[in-house]
């Protein structure tokens, strides 16, 4: 999905629609207050979730993809608090303002906190396809997901994934923006331009067609993917557990009628939250294209601001989604534990 890019493209002024002082405060209240204070959350938690993932083992195919998945949250979290950024944009006109060596060290950051921050979220709106689309083969196809949904076949799926992003990456960061460093009489000034290359395939239209597949493929397909994904297992719940109402007697159903595993509910919840988080997110993206808005700055970067939000919070809520349904199962592993006893 497109976000704001690292670097800020050179726009003129235009007439806002909100005055500028309180569309600063709260865009630096979203920035520099609540987004670093969701993103502190959501590492600690993601890095919790690792932990317990890895000593579970690797042996399911959903905790290596919920493992992914967490590893694509702590990488964005981190990317989207980049603080380099903000020293080269707060600068008029922008670049870092210090000696040629701390410039290059500051430009490294840069370039590391947009390597988090583009690999963490791409990978984040990917993921949740692969957890839809296993989920379904394991419902409608039980027998022949063991044989299809191996862990070797879903680790080699996701270091493709991965390896593509990186991909994109480098063309993105290392092929098409350059670092100069320009000498002043008062200071030396450390900025970042795009490249020969990048103006080339602007002109010949290829960056535009990267970039363009790039945000179809990690913005509006996969969530329409998810949800569609999501509706069918919602249906299949409901047909199978019709199902099993017309084989057992009432009391047996009652008692024992689980149509929906442990890890199905947990999988199906992460990907509802992903849909709500990411579909209001992709919302944004589109009102903030509109005329006037489309020119308005400061109204985009509250805009651009609450949908950093929205991808905050999940990341954070796929955490506690995960601790909830493992303390749920260990309660009824305890309960059940207990009743044996007694």
């Amino acid at each position: 999905m497109s976000n704001e890019s690292f670097y800020v493209s050179k726009t003129t002024a235009q007439p806002t629609l909100i005055t500028e002082d309180p569309t600063e405060l709260i865009y630096k209240a979203f920035r520099y207050g609540l987004i670093p204070c969701i993103s502190l959350l959501g590492i600690a938690g993601n890095v919790t979730s690792v932990i317990i993932l890895t000593r579970r083992g690797f042996r399911k195919c959903s905790n290596i993809l919920l493992l992914a998945l967490s590893i694509s949250d702590i990488c964005y979290l981190i990317g989207i608090n980049k603080f380099p950024f903000y020293i080269y944009q707060d600068n008029v006109p922008q670049g870092f303002r210090f000696s040629k060596i701390i410039n290059y060290v500051f430009y490294i950051l840069y370039m590391l906190f947009l390597f988090a921050h583009n690999m963490g979220l791409q990978t984040a709106m990917l993921i949740p396809v692969l957890i839809t689309g296993e989920r379904i083969l394991a419902i409608l196809y039980p027998l022949r997901a063991n044989f299809i949904l191996t862990p070797r076949c879903t680790i080699i799926v996701l270091t493709c994934l991965y390896v593509l992003n990186g991909c994109f990456f480098i063309y993105l960061g290392l092929l098409c923006m350059d670092f100069k460093q320009l000498l002043t009489k008062q200071f030396i000034i450390g900025v970042i331009v795009h490249t020969d290359m990048y103006y080339s395939h602007v002109q010949s239209g290829t960056f535009g067609i990267i970039n363009s597949t790039i945000n179809y493929m990690t913005g509006v397909i996969p969530i329409c993917l998810v949800t569609i994904g999501c509706g069918v297992i919602g249906i299949q719940v409901i047909i199978i557990t019709k199902r099993r109402k017309q084989l057992t007697s009432s009391k047996t159903s009652t008692d024992t009628n689980h149509p929906m595993s442990k890890t199905t509910r947990t999988l199906l919840s992460i990907c509802v939250l992903y849909i709500v988080c990411s579909g209001f997110g992709f919302i944004i993206t589109y009102i903030a294209d509109i005329p006037p808005i489309d020119h308005d700055v400061a109204l985009r970067k509250i805009l651009w601001s609450v949908q950093d939000v929205l991808f905050c919070i999940n990341c954070f809520g796929d955490f506690v989604i995960y601790v909830r349904s493992s303390k749920l199962t260990k309660g009824n592993k305890n309960a059940k534990s207990n009743t044996v006893l007694t």
